[in-house]
């Protein structure tokens, strides 16, 4: 019985300094491999890049992923926050994304665009990127990719919320003329009903 209660107790205290260490891990910058950003050409010019790193891109970013984004991008004034948004191509319903992007085209939900700074991250295969965007105040609605170092896993969109173009509103003057339009033919069609 003994013998019973010590395996237990080093598989759980295995488990356990195995689980330590993957947190620790997570806390760690990535390190930088080859080859380093393998995007070359977007259909919206790129600010920077940072990577190539290995490992994943998860359910939410690291510790350490988080130093390296604020580290690398800071200067150009991106700075990640705790409330912006951090979406993957990959999850239900595409995320924030119209697709899962394997086409190597990008695009957001319902015309949705992406104002300000933004990251988008790229996973091929076991590493990943970031590339900075700056969708300024016009937004930017789709990105093409191109020069990949490998197929496209999943992107990651890590930035502010996206807006909306709100479709246009007509004018008063624009109801008034198209009632005035219908008044005219009910007057000419009772007239010739009449005649």
């Amino acid at each position: 019985m003994n013998k019973k209660v010590c395996i237990a107790l080093s598989a759980v205290l295995a488990m356990a300094l195995g689980q330590n260490a993957a947190a620790k891990n997570s806390d760690e910058l990535p390190t930088a491999g080859s080859p380093a950003c393998g995007l070359t050409s977007t259909s919206v010019a790129f600010s920077d890049c940072a990577g190539s790193f290995s490992g994943n891109l998860g359910g939410s970013l690291t510790t350490g992923q988080i130093e390296l984004l604020n580290s690398e991008f800071g200067a150009q004034g991106f700075q990640y926050q705790s409330q912006m948004l951090y979406s993957k191509s990959d999850a239900a319903d595409f995320g924030v994304f119209s697709d899962n992007g394997k086409d190597l085209s990008l695009s957001f939900d319902n015309g949705a665009k992406a104002t300000g700074l933004f990251v988008i991250g790229l996973k091929q295969a076991n590493r990943y990127s970031f590339y900075l965007f700056d969708g300024g105040t016009a937004g930017i609605g789709e990105i093409k990719l191109g020069g990949q170092f490998g197929d496209l896993g999943h992107a990651v969109y890590i930035g502010n919320a996206l807006s909306v173009v709100p479709q246009a509103v007509p004018e008063p003057q624009s109801y008034a003329l198209l009632l005035a339009g219908l008044g005219a033919i009910g007057f000419i069609a009772r007239r010739r009903a009449r005649g």
